[in-house]
């Protein structure tokens, strides 16, 4: 039995708040992905976030790299908290105005510090009600 199929049989409905619009997207993305349902996709999207996690986990001592963030102009503040927070890694920082209308954000943070450090401060960030999308670079040693 392959792995998607011992999952299926084990399978757990959860129901969760999204934002308005966002719905739609998760269809037309399944779709254009290729993906025979939404629970698919949402499923995968959930591996590949945990799957992020795990490759922070995994590892010890200092690691470098960089956070990107894009986020709405109200979180500006609360990122820029949790940045100064966290001067002892963040090493630089670039902040641009995508879209002035929209209020949209770009940050990118340049990080070098203990890995517990930069995992804590990164799930900080994406935590913020706000922040649209987080990721993380981790160069490779």
């Amino acid at each position: 039995m392959t792995r998607r199929k011992r999952e299926n049989r084990q399978a757990r409905v959860v129901s969760m708040s999204i934002p308005a619009g966002m719905d739609e997207a998760i269809s037309a993305a399944t779709a254009d992905m290729g993906y025979r349902s939404r629970s698919a996709f949402v499923r995968d999207a959930v591996r590949a976030l945990l799957r992020e996690k795990a490759g922070l986990d995994g590892r010890r001592g200092t690691v470098e790299g960089v956070i990107t963030l894009l986020y709405e102009h109200d979180a500006a503040a609360q990122v820029s908290t949790i940045r100064h927070r966290h001067m002892d890694i963040f090493r630089s920082f670039m902040h641009s105005d995508f879209e002035a209308a929209a209020c949209s954000c770009c940050e990118v943070l340049m990080f070098s510090g203990d890995v517990e450090d930069v995992s804590a401060a990164y799930f900080r960030l994406r935590a913020i009600n706000g922040v649209d999308e987080a990721h993380l670079y981790v160069a490779s040693r």
